[in-house]
This record gives C-alpha cells, sequence and structure tokens, in this order.
C-alpha cells in the first residue's frame, strides 16, 4: 500500500489517486504549480522569495559575484564518521560517498558533474549514492520543456559514466514532476541502480533500500524493506529529509537515513547560538518535506538522518554560507 505522510496535505490528492493518467497530468502541472504563487495576489512563494534574497545579495557588487559565482562553484567534501549500532564488524570501516541535488539543465552544467564524479573517484569510497533530482529545465511551454528536459538528462550519462565505483540513485520530486520514465532511461545507460520501494544487500549483513519521493512519487516503505533480512543493518535513501519522521513513526528497522532536497536553504544567514543541527546559521526558506531536518546530520534515538547540501542550484542560482557539497561517511561501529 502506498504510504501518505501526515506532514503536508499537498500531496495527498495525488498519491491517494486510484488513477495512472489523474496522477500523471497532475505531475505534468508541478513546474506551473511550483511557480503558481509568483504572480497571486496573495502570498509569496517560495521561488519569489529566493528571488527576493537574490535581489538583496545583489546589492552589493561583491555580494552578487561571491553568491553567484564563487560559492556555487566551491564544492565542499565533508566528511562523516556514523556510529551505527549492531552494524557488522566486516562493515566498519566501509566508506560511502552521496551526492544530491544535481539539477542539470538549470545552471548546472555537464562539465560540473564530470568534475563532480572525479572528485569522488579520488576518495576511494565504496559506493556511490545519488539522492535525487537529477534534472530541471527553466521553461514555462510544456512541450519545449520536455524536449530541453529529454536533452539535459542524457547530458548526464557520460559525466557519471566516469565514476569507478557502484551507483544506486532513488528519484526526487523534479524527476517525477516531469515524467519518471526519461530519469530512468539516463539511469540505465549511466549503469546507475536506481531503487524505487526496494533494498539490494551492499556487503554481508548490510542493506540499502530507496523509496520514491513522497512530493510526487509513490514512497512504499513496506516494499522496500520487503527483501531485507531480520538482524540486516539497513540505510535508507529517501529525497526528501522529513520522510525521516515516517521512519521513526514506524518504527522501521532503519539507522541511517540519507537525504538531499532542500540544498541546506542555499542562503544561510548567521545566527548567535546554534540551532538544531548545531550550526549558528539558519535559512530563510526551505521547500516541503525539508522543513523539519534541513541540512545536515540530525540523530533521534539510535536513528541518523543525514540532509546534503545537493551540488546544483533552484530556483536561485545564489548559495550563501551554504557550498555545494560531496558527503563522505565512513560507517563505524557504535
Amino acid at each position: 500500500m502506498n504510504e501518505q505522510m501526515h506532514l503536508s496535505s499537498a500531496v495527498e490528492p495525488a498519491l491517494a489517486s486510484s488513477g495512472d493518467e489523474r496522477l500523471e497530468k497532475r505531475l505534468e502541472l508541478a513546474y506551473e504549480q511550483e511557480n503558481a504563487h509568483s504572480f497571486g495576489p496573495r502570498l509569496i512563494s517560495r521561488r519569489s522569495l529566493m528571488w527576493m534574497i537574490g535581489g538583496l545579495l545583489s546589492t552589493s557588487a561583491v555580494g552578487a559575484g561571491y553568491a553567484r559565482f564563487v560559492e556555487p562553484a566551491h564544492v565542499q567534501i565533508d566528511s562523516v564518521t556514523l556510529a551505527i549500532a549492531g552494524l557488522p564488524a566486516s562493515c566498519a570501516g566501509k566508506r560511502i560517498a552521496q551526492i544530491s541535488d544535481i539539477h542539470i539543465g538549470a545552471y548546472f552544467q555537464p562539465e560540473d558533474a564530470a568534475a563532480a564524479i572525479q572528485r569522488v573517484n579520488q576518495l576511494d569510497v565504496d559506493l556511490l549514492m545519488l539522492t535525487g533530482d537529477f534534472v530541471t529545465v527553466r521553461e514555462r511551454d510544456r512541450s519545449r520543456r520536455s524536449e530541453l528536459r529529454t536533452q539535459a538528462l542524457m547530458s548526464l550519462v557520460e559525466p557519471l559514466r566516469l565514476a569507478q565505483m557502484p551507483m544506486v540513485a532513488v528519484s526526487g520530486n523534479h524527476d517525477h514532476w516531469g515524467g519518471v520514465d526519461p530519469v530512468v532511461r539516463m539511469l540505465n545507460e549511466a549503469g546507475v541502480h536506481l531503487l524505487r520501494n526496494e533494498a539490494m544487500p551492499i556487503d554481508d549483513g548490510l542493506w540499502l533500500a530507496g523509496v520514491e519521493d513522497v512530493w510526487g512519487g509513490r514512497p512504499d516503505l513496506g516494499a522496500a524493506l520487503r527483501d531485507a533480512p531480520a538482524g540486516a543493518t539497513t540505510l535508507l535513501m529517501s529525497h526528501s529529509p522529513d520522510y525521516f519522521d515516517n521512519v521513526i513513526q514506524r518504527n522501521a528497522p532503519i539507522a541511517v537515513q540519507f537525504s538531499g532536497h532542500t540544498h541546506g536553504g542555499q542562503v544561510r544567514l548567521p545566527r548567535p547560538t546554534p540551532g538544531p543541527d548545531g550550526l549558528f546559521s539558519y535559512a530563510l526558506i526551505v521547500p516541503e518535506y525539508g522543513k523539519r531536518y534541513p541540512i545536515g546530520l540530525r540523530r533521534v534515538g539510535e536513528r541518523i538522518v543525514y540532509t546534503n547540501r545537493g551540488l546544483g542550484s533552484w530556483p536561485i542560482p545564489y548559495r550563501f554560507n551554504c557550498p555545494p557539497e560531496i558527503t563522505v561517511f565512513t560507517l563505524q561501529q557504535a
């Protein structure tokens, strides 16, 4: 049975629909829905507010140049050690990399993706996780947008083929909104294993599960965990970090969830005291399904969720105090 999170009712009609045709129509219109409030009389949309932030940054030539060209190009390697209860001794020291939110076709180019993959090749990791939102294009005309989207997706094939380690992916909301089939074809051609509510073993006693994104897909945690044996240590890939609350509510046997989606907020302002994430900064705005765990590592009981800041940028090309990220996780026994 498809799950419906209680975090928001925004996508429940689409997820609950029994007709695939109705769902597909809603996904085709999602680009317009995302931008609809930009012209509305009552509310400022996330997209509009982000552009307002970009405008404020642009009031200073130095600030504008830094936020537009310097920080978005400064991909940071973050190393994180994960102490996991019950991790098999043979898996201690295993290294896994994560890339998220490439958004090819917007402000991120194939050569940027190739450079990121080449950097991962130098990190001595056993596996690369790709946590969704592979493509986004800036085009209002629907037919033209579909054409540009397919072209952008196929431009990712060769950069991803540069990877010298196995790659595993899940879909993001932008992947579903424009139709997920071209994304599936691209990943298949690039040699990436896409997990759609399923799991796979990645070492003795260690499994990796993946669910479709809650914002446009049909996540099914039960199906994703069906093949993982009892007693195994199971990791989960979910594009939207707030899906972690669903994991907790269901007491699912998940040790760590890896997510993206929020870009860390892209623009983060200083604060005098650390927030729940331990950072002395905060994001003015983050997207739906990313408000609870917007950035970095959080531990709830024995479970961990990590939200990667992503490589690309959307809806504005600015980053401030929130550089793009490649994460390298080292697994250890707790």
